[in-house]
């Protein structure tokens, strides 16, 4: 049982991303792998490419990509929703979530992350 693989959507802080790697997990933020102000459908297809988990505030358009990936029977490795908050309360959050759940109880699902405060 492996914790999921994690990609950070462009509105949120990359200091999130370091913070977990500090603590051994597999997070990446959109700045660091070169995605900045891409599509979201290119952010999701290419979190999908590298098996991982994307977090982000934007409920409107993932919610209507997970939607497509379903319709068209593509998988995904799951959306984990967050309210905007100061950066200290979501890692802490993200962290009782890697720690719960496992990258095969991720896929195709969508999370809030606020379930893990």
């Amino acid at each position: 049982m492996s914790a999921p693989k994690i990609y950070l959507n462009e509105n949120l802080s990359w200091k999130i991303s370091k913070a977990l790697r500090e603590y051994g997990y597999d997070v990446v933020s959109f700045h660091e792998v070169g995605m900045n102000a891409e599509e979201d459908d290119v952010q999701f297809d290419f979190s999908v490419s590298e098996k991982r988990a994307v977090l982000t505030n934007n409920f409107g358009d993932f919610v209507r990509l997970c939607d497509e990936y379903a319709a068209s029977g593509r998988e995904h490795y799951g959306v984990i929703f967050t309210t905007k908050c100061a950066t200290g309360a979501i890692v802490g959050r993200l962290k009782k979530l890697l720690k719960n759940v496992t990258a095969e109880q991720m896929k195709n699902q969508i999370r809030w992350l606020n379930e893990f405060g």
